[in-house]
């Protein structure tokens, strides 16, 4: 068992990880989000979209894309190019206590050389 004094927050990392971090519940009100995602969206308020709709940042046809998405609970992961940069976008549901209760969106600037390193002996 980790002593308390051990026990680190898990909001520490998800503030500084470097990529759009956004926690929703199941209707899509946005939860929490990281500082990535609050400057990113600093035009539409930043952290002040938190309690806001996250389908309402969306424009057709993002939105119906991210709705059907959602729907199916599950782990969904693609790349996505846009101003020419490649991204990752991880979206997953989330659970309390075995019952499904939100989304998570992760989003990653991916480099335009990215390394692919097998593991394979």
């Amino acid at each position: 068992m980790i002593p308390p004094e051990d026990q680190y927050h898990l909001g520490e990392w998800i503030a500084s990880y470097p990529a759009e971090i956004i926690v929703c519940d199941r209707d899509g009100t946005i939860l929490e989000m990281n500082q990535v995602a609050s400057d990113i969206y600093a035009g539409e308020g930043g952290m002040q979209m938190i309690g806001r709709n996250v389908f309402d940042h969306h424009p057709e046809p993002a939105r119906s894309h991210l709705m059907s998405m959602i729907q199916k609970k599950q782990h969904v992961l693609y790349t996505t190019e846009k101003a020419g940069l490649t991204k990752l976008v991880s979206i997953a549901p989330w659970y309390r206590e075995g019952t499904y209760t939100g989304f998570t969106l992760f989003v990653l600037d991916l480099p335009a050389n990215l390394p692919n390193l097998v593991k394979d002996s």
